[in-house]
């Protein structure tokens, strides 16, 4: 795992737990609340390509099913 999907891994987690570990919920949080995050880690989270983000989502639902 690359250091920008680490720092999304950690974003979502937060997310995730926070919404009871519904996953839809804590993508839309996400979503809605992307723009507060230290720019540092928006920066990261951008430069991730769409499968790289599903592999980090992938990995956190089947460490957690």
């Amino acid at each position: 795992m690359t250091e920008d999907q680490k720092v999304f891994r950690r974003y979502v987690l937060r997310s995730f737990e926070d919404h009871h570990r519904d996953m839809t919920q804590a993508l839309i949080w996400c979503q809605y609340h992307f723009n507060r995050q230290l720019k540092v880690d928006r920066d990261a989270i951008q430069k991730l390509s769409s499968r790289e983000r599903n592999a980090v989502i992938r990995e956190i639902l089947l460490a957690n099913c």
